[in-house]
């Protein structure tokens, strides 16, 4: 998981996977819905209109990692975090089915 920050602010999550330390595949909680797909030149998403197993994978990844890090929290039994991000990985689960 990366998130953005905007000095206080708290910006939108990625949920996926990194290569040489960017974002490859996964899916961004804006807070207000989702965009996934693979990144190209910067933004993501663009390619998984146009190929829906590209979203279906961006998804799956999204989905491990939110339990990666529900594990996380768990393993400093941080309950209340874990639960938030284990119920995060269901909500994308769920855009699978």
């Amino acid at each position: 998981m990366l998130r953005r920050r905007d000095g206080d602010r708290v910006g939108a999550a990625f949920f996926g996977k990194m290569k040489n330390g960017i974002p490859d595949i996964g899916v961004v909680d804006l807070g207000d819905g989702y965009r996934a797909g693979s990144f190209d030149r910067g933004d993501i998403g663009a390619q998984a209109e146009s190929d829906p197993q590209v979203r279906i994978d961006a998804f799956r990844v999204a989905v491990k990692a939110a339990r990666l890090v529900s594990l996380k929290y768990k393993a400093e039994h941080k309950d209340t975090s874990a639960q938030f991000y284990e119920t995060l990985a269901r909500t994308f689960e769920a855009q699978l089915e």
